[in-house]
């Protein structure tokens, strides 16, 4: 069973969204780019959209928005359709107003912000104390206790995620991610349930690869 999003809308007072503009973006199409002139303020309606980092060579996943998320056009990150979404879109200047007089919503961009750094965190740590198979681990087994259920054969964990997606979150590449899931289906470690979940057989195996050292 797949967790569903919350109401984009649940948090905002009413009237908030007065003045917003609609935008549409595609599946793969860059939204924002580091050091753009494009000022604005935007809030995810439907559909998922990438946060990251990248260079000639490497991209890293900073966070995934969701409906209900705030983000900006103005930082030092890419911002890419993960899936075709629906946005709300408003200049820097006139939310800055806005939120002035709905001081409420502050803690929703508190929020993502938060979540962005928690992540950013955990990636240098992974990166640095970690190696690939300990960064998939822990990336399954927090998953699983964020949106796994549990049942007679282990924990249903529902994977939004392509194999690329998970690759650009933990650092390293597709071809890794794809190997490592294969391998532990040959172990009985997990099996996959269809393209977009995995069952997690032993999760106490899983939470104890998680913690080897790189």
């Amino acid at each position: 069973m797949v967790a569903s999003h919350p109401d984009p809308l649940a948090g905002f007072p009413a009237g908030f969204l007065d003045g917003f503009t609609s935008r549409e973006v595609a599946k793969g199409q860059l939204l924002a780019t580091p050091g753009q002139a494009l000022n604005q303020v935007f809030i995810v309606r439907s559909g998922r959209l990438r946060v990251y980092l990248a260079s000639d060579a490497r991209e890293l996943s900073l966070a995934i928005l969701e409906p209900g998320d705030i983000f900006t056009t103005h930082t030092p990150t890419f911002v890419r359709g993960l899936e075709p979404a629906s946005l709300w879109v408003i200049g820097i200047r006139e939310f800055a107003a806005k939120l002035a007089g709905a001081p409420g919503v502050a803690p929703l961009m508190m929020k993502v912000l938060g979540r962005i750094l928690d992540n950013a965190v955990s990636l240098v740590e992974d990166l640095a104390f970690r190696d690939v198979p300990a960064r998939l681990a822990r990336f399954l087994v927090r998953q699983a206790a964020r949106r796994g259920e549990q049942g007679p054969e282990g924990c249903l964990l529902p994977l939004d995620l392509g194999t690329e997606d998970i690759a650009c979150l933990l650092g390293t590449t597709r071809q890794s991610v794809s190997s490592l899931i294969n391998q532990w289906q040959r172990e009985d470690l997990l099996s996959r349930r269809g393209r977009r979940a995995l069952l997690i057989h032993d999760l106490p195996a899983l939470a104890a690869r998680s913690l080897a050292p790189g």
